[in-house]
């Protein structure tokens, strides 16, 4: 919730947990990433949303099917397993976005 409300401006609720993504990096070590549901947000807040100029430039939406030509592919998977998550009320464990057989 900090997060959304630093870079985006508005407080919507938090939702459940739906990913849990090790993904460490030779420069940056080891870190755990956790993608939680945003639910989805309301007129007032998608017109209260104010980016953090030092964070993002712009924002937008997409569907998971077109989220590949949009962003890098770790990130892409990421999001892919996270929509599973939603559908399915199982979270999912990730390494390096990829799930864990």
């Amino acid at each position: 919730m900090r997060e959304v409300a630093e870079e985006l401006g508005i407080r919507p609720n938090i939702g459940r947990l739906l990913v849990t993504d090790w993904a460490p990096t030779e420069t940056e070590g080891d870190k755990i990433l956790f993608l939680f549901d945003g639910g989805t947000l309301t007129p007032a807040q998608l017109n209260a949303i104010h980016l953090d100029p030092t964070e993002l430039r712009a924002y937008a939406f997409y569907d998971i099917p077109e989220i590949h030509t949009h962003t890098i592919p770790r990130l892409a998977h990421r999001l892919t397993q996270a929509q599973i998550a939603h559908h399915t009320n199982i979270p999912r464990y990730l390494e390096h976005g990829n799930p864990v057989k």
